[in-house]
């Protein structure tokens, strides 16, 4: 009995986890650059249950005991670019990421909303510095061109090359916060990519679509009633066999 109450009780954590990451999805709905999550579920072992009757065991089926969220994994579909008109925008069409550097070490991205620091340097709006393929890209004049390649160029002069960088397993970004991603070993080591096209004036918007979300919404609230039916059904049979039994 107390093995299916663990069971459902373990469905209501997992649609719990769901819950908070398609509120985290629709609540980023509008956020350039970000990357649709979902979590990583898996399955308890199934056991083979038996009935045992006069010393002889019969196999009468398997049973589920349950499951759990192993993190999350993160949908790199693309979004719908957005024109900014800001020259110092840009977007990737194609696989690839920005790289930046920041304090805690290379992080990549696909959110290109860039400025410019006190110094000149070409940043993320969270101040961390874009890197070029000659490293960080300083603009040092008004006019700024970025062309389809990511070649920078500032008053009619290349400065340089936006290091657009993919990876052979994307499955090892790490979510860093501000749509910021660390490269772990099981991602591979970065190499560049250059059949990715580089559009200025413009960013990626969230890969999410709010309609699928709310489905799943509704899916998951639907799901975590039953599971805490069965709970409220066990806690019931429980309170019988102790107070009538």
């Amino acid at each position: 009995m107390l093995r299916g109450l663990y069971t459902a009780a373990s469905g209501m954590l997992v649609q719990t986890a769901r819950m908070d990451m398609l509120s985290n999805n629709l609540a980023n709905v509008d956020t350039a650059g970000f990357q649709r999550q979902a979590p990583h579920i898996y399955a308890f072992p199934e056991m083979l249950i038996s009935r045992v009757h006069n010393g002889t065991s019969v196999p009468i089926g398997r049973l589920g005991t349950g499951a759990a969220v192993n993190g999350d994994r993160s949908s790199f579909l693309p979004g719908a670019l957005r024109s900014t008109g800001n020259p110092l925008d840009a977007a990737l069409v194609g696989p690839g990421f920005f790289a930046v550097e920041t304090p805690e070490g290379p992080r990549y991205t696909r959110d290109g909303r860039f400025t410019t620091n006190a110094s000149g340097w070409l940043v993320t709006l969270d101040g961390h510095r874009v890197r070029g393929e000659r490293g960080p890209i300083l603009i040092n004049g008004t006019d700024v061109v970025i062309d389809g390649t990511g070649q920078v160029l500032v008053d009619g002069r290349f400065v340089d090359k936006l290091l657009v960088v993919e990876f052979t397993d994307r499955d090892g970004l790490l979510r860093r916060g501000a749509n910021l991603y660390e490269a772990t070993p099981e991602a591979g080591p970065p190499f560049r990519y250059r059949d990715t096209t580089v559009v200025q004036g413009a960013v990626e918007m969230a890969n999410v679509n709010v309609i699928r979300e709310m489905v799943n919404l509704i899916s998951v609230q639907r799901a975590y009633e039953a599971n805490a039916k069965v709970v409220q059904a066990y806690d019931e049979t429980l309170g019988k066999a102790v107070n009538e039994i």
